[in-house]
Parts: structure tokens; C-alpha cells; sequence
């Protein structure tokens, strides 16, 4: 099941994404999230929570916001897709980004970015399945654990209003 993110998710939410913080390079950061900043995060008017249950228990989440600052990219939104390992390869990604996909077109989006560690290949090849074009290729930008990263973006201009 998919659902709008509450504020009772951020636990769930902050485990989730400092795992793949301090366990892999899908995400860049060294910061580990807060989880009162989850929270400001779900009730951020400018950003959309969706979360995936398997039999009621949390499996992941999928979030959405702004690409950039500024109105020239008011139509523009950046997305990312985190599950957790257990339940990888059983189409809750896939749901979540359909979801996503859904509520950027509802917010006005026009376009919408994923921003994806070129290392992270079942990403990138989940992203091109879904129709994603590969329009950026930024070598060695990040950092992590003492190794450079490519950072690539994938780009989906959706069929708006």
C-alpha cells in the first residue's frame, strides 16, 4: 500500500534513510537526519511524503520537492526513491515513483529529476525502465567513505495539464 507520509512515519522514515547514510554511497551525505527534521519535511507544503506498507509494515518511502530555488524552476521537481533491503525487487519502488510521478503532476510539475549516485546501477536502471533519460553525467562531484562518486541525473518531462 502507498500513502501520503505523517508525521508518526519520521522514525521510521530517519532509520531508514541513516542506514543508507552510514552504509552505502546512495546518498552522499555524512549527516544523519533528524528526526525532527523529517517531520519538517512531511509537513513542508512545498514537498509531498508518500510511504510504502507491506502488510502493514513500513517498506520504504519516496519524497518530492523543489529541483532548485527560485521561480524559473517552480515547475521543475528533484525526487528520490529509498526502500528498505528486505523488500528490494518486489515492485515498491516502482509503486512509490508511480505514486510520486502522480502527486508531482497534481503540484504543477512539469519535469522531474532524479539525482542518482553512478554507482548506484540498480537505481539507474530502475529509473530508465520507467522512462527516465539519462541528461547529466557529473564526474567525481561527491565524496563518501574516502572515494570520489559520479553523480548522474535522470530526467522524465511529464505529461502536464
Amino acid at each position: 500500500m502507498i500513502r501520503s507520509g505523517l508525521s508518526c512515519d519520521a522514525a521510521e522514515i530517519t532509520t531508514l534513510w541513516n542506514t543508507l547514510i552510514l552504509e552505502t554511497a546512495v546518498t552522499f551525505t555524512t549527516e544523519l537526519k533528524l528526526r525532527a527534521d523529517v517531520e519538517a519535511m512531511i509537513s513542508d507544503p512545498m514537498r509531498s511524503v508518500m510511504i510504502a506498507e507491506v502488510d502493514g509494515i513500513f517498506a520504504g518511502f519516496a519524497l518530492i520537492g523543489p529541483f532548485r530555488n527560485g521561480p524559473g524552476y517552480a515547475h521543475t521537481a528533484e525526487h528520490s526513491v529509498y526502500i528498505a533491503a528486505n523488500v528490494k525487487r518486489k515492485g515498491i519502488g516502482r509503486l512509490l515513483l508511480d505514486e510520486v510521478t502522480r502527486v508531482a503532476l497534481e503540484m504543477g510539475h512539469h519535469v522531474m529529476v532524479g539525482a542518482i549516485s553512478g554507482g548506484n546501477l540498480d537505481a539507474l536502471n530502475f529509473h530508465h525502465k520507467l522512462g527516465f533519460k539519462q541528461v547529466g553525467h557529473m564526474p567525481q562531484v561527491g565524496r563518501k567513505n574516502g572515494e570520489w562518486h559520479d553523480l548522474i541525473l535522470m530526467q522524465k518531462t511529464l505529461e502536464t495539464r
